[in-house]
């Protein structure tokens, strides 16, 4: 399951973030996480064609860390500490105003939100690595060999951090990968900006802000968050008259779970048969026996072979025995690359 932060400036919508969410789970009341199932039309899919008795989708974990405030260094810190559980971020920047909820001065426009988190974000990011680099050359000791590796490592991420801002495009090999994720930086944490607007609709700086996410190749969402945290509150009718009022198409947060799921560069996989039908997430570019690992270790212990089918095929052909008849069904080693939506079956010995 994935964890996600829900973080921004104070007075963005943060804690209506989370409403919308306990509401749309169907929870009475708001809790700081959140456990919410994931929709999926595919699922649904398979649902029909199988009937089995049990249905589990993908759960992602929505995470309220708290406020990134430029004025109360405290409050960051605590709101760092909470973000450090987390696999991906979500930035709700507040585009509407309310004289009942003010700015925090300085970032009244969405754009200057946006700037001033990364920037906090890039800070803290620098502090921590400058640190353990200190550490490291401040030794009264003589390095280790592993010792010696991160270093020299460190030091190239930091100034490719100084000189970019980010680290979306640093070459890093898949042990150095797994090195500097003990780190917890928020230029390595998978990011969607999530603009919550009012009934206004554009609002002032959106070229930039685009711009900016796509340089730091985050996600992107709209959603009228107070707005639609209210109208799930009404009846079907009522609902559906007053989204065409406020000019609101859907109200549901599927969109920005989508954008999380992209970012995070997660796919989705299932296993299908009479007694279940499951949805897993795995990243993007797993090999069957990663998949394996994923349903269970011991699973991966006893790899022996896959077999693996798509969701097209078996939506086209309607049956598991009409795939086999036409070939349709793969059998695949532990090097093989799964796709999204392939159907998979593990054989192993333990």
């Amino acid at each position: 399951m994935i964890t996600v932060g829900v973080t921004g400036l104070p007075f963005v919508g943060k804690t209506k973030l989370m409403e919308l969410v306990a509401r749309y789970t169907g929870l009475e009341r708001v809790e700081d996480r959140i456990t919410v199932k994931v929709p999926d039309s595919r699922l649904q899919k398979l649902v029909e064609i199988y009937k089995p008795k049990k249905i589990t989708p993908m759960e992602m974990e929505f995470m309220d860390t708290g406020s990134i405030d430029p004025t109360e260094e405290k409050t960051t810190t605590r709101t760092f500490s909470k973000l450090q559980e987390v696999d991906s971020v979500v930035i709700v920047i507040r585009a509407f105003e309310s004289e009942a909820v003010p700015f925090v001065e300085g970032y009244e426009r969405p754009l200057d939100q946006l700037r001033g988190i990364l920037s906090i974000f890039l800070e803290r990011d620098i502090k921590l690595l400058e640190g353990r680099i200190e550490r490291l050359k401040n030794a009264k000791r003589k390095l280790s060999n592993v010792e010696e590796i991160e270093l020299y490592f460190l030091e190239k991420a930091l100034s490719h951090l100084k000189e970019n801002g980010n680290l979306v495009d640093f070459e890093m090999k898949e042990e150095e990968r797994k090195m500097i994720t003990g780190y917890s930086l928020m230029s390595m944490k998978p990011k969607v900006v999530l603009i919550n607007r009012g009934d206004e609709g554009e609002y002032e700086g959106k070229e930039e802000v685009l711009k900016i996410v796509k340089k730091e190749k985050m996600g992107y969402t709209e959603l009228p968050i107070g707005i639609a945290a209210e109208l799930l509150e009404l009846d079907e009718e009522d609902r559906e008259i007053f989204m065409k009022e406020y000019g609101v198409k859907e109200i549901d947060i599927e969109p920005l779970m989508k954008e999380i799921m992209r970012v995070s560069n997660l796919m989705v996989f299932y296993t299908a048969g009479e007694k279940e039908v499951r949805a897993w997430e795995v990243r993007r570019g797993s090999t069957a026996l990663d998949v394996a690992g994923t349903i269970h270790s011991d699973i991966a212990r006893g790899f022996i072979r896959a077999e693996i089918f798509s969701f097209e095929d078996i939506v086209r052909e309607g049956s598991e025995k009409a795939l086999k008849e036409k070939g349709l069904i793969r059998v695949v080693g532990k090097d093989h690359i799964v796709q999204d939506g392939d159907i998979v079956y593990i054989r192993f010995n333990v």
